[in-house]
């Protein structure tokens, strides 16, 4: 298992400060435990929060999670998403190593009982330095034809662009270099296939 290249372990520590930070002003906080790559990292979360609830299915709620990972997987993907709202995360499932026990990562893609990746794989996405105006042209690629890529846009209102690094490359080349410089990400260097999500003002990046 490779777990060395992740963006959000650098920021493990503050992650879980900003996670635990709101929960004096919570209803009912709830403490709880995750694991991001092999890492035991504590946070807290309304009981109360209808979004926790929604997205947390029956499955979940009588077994619970696995090994020592006690947060909903609605939880983790929070954490690990903080610069988007509920509706705009619903495009990211979690990547999970049942051999470790641990979240590798989150990725673009349909979503199983625990929020995990229905079709798990070696990918997961980053977030790259992208402007709101870049994120803009990523978005209004939908609905254009490009060569080689698949371009749409979800219920949430993400925009999905997925093809060869080639491909993704030659479109977003045609959106200027702004657009063209989210695929310079470390993700997507050596990547065969290539996903851009665009999404909440965002520019996401995922690869394997």
């Amino acid at each position: 298992m490779r777990m060395s290249r992740r963006p959000f372990l650098p920021a493990l520590a503050a992650l879980t400060l900003l996670t635990l930070a709101p929960a004096a002003a919570m209803a009912k906080p709830e403490a709880c435990l995750t694991s991001l790559e092999g890492f035991p990292t504590a946070l807290a979360y309304d009981t109360k929060d209808e979004e926790v609830r929604a997205n947390r299915s029956i499955r979940e709620r009588w077994l619970g999670g696995y090994g020592e990972i006690t947060c909903p997987g609605y939880v983790t993907l929070r954490a690990m998403t903080p610069g988007l709202n509920d509706r705009e995360r619903s495009v990211f499932c979690l990547q999970f190593d049942r051999d470790s026990n641990t979240y590798t990562g989150f990725a673009e893609g349909k979503r199983d009982a625990y929020l995990h990746c229905a079709r798990p794989s070696g990918a997961f996405c980053e977030k790259v330095n992208a402007s709101t105006e870049t994120a803009g042209k990523v978005a209004g690629a939908a609905g254009q034809v490009l060569s080689g890529v698949r371009a749409v846009e979800n219920s949430t209102g993400a925009v999905v662009l997925s093809g060869t690094a080639g491909s993704v490359s030659a479109a977003l080349s045609n959106l200027g270099a702004t657009a063209l410089a989210t695929v310079t990400a470390p993700a997507a260097l050596t990547a065969a296939a290539v996903t851009v999500v665009a999404v909440g003002g965002a520019v996401y990046v995922c690869s394997e």
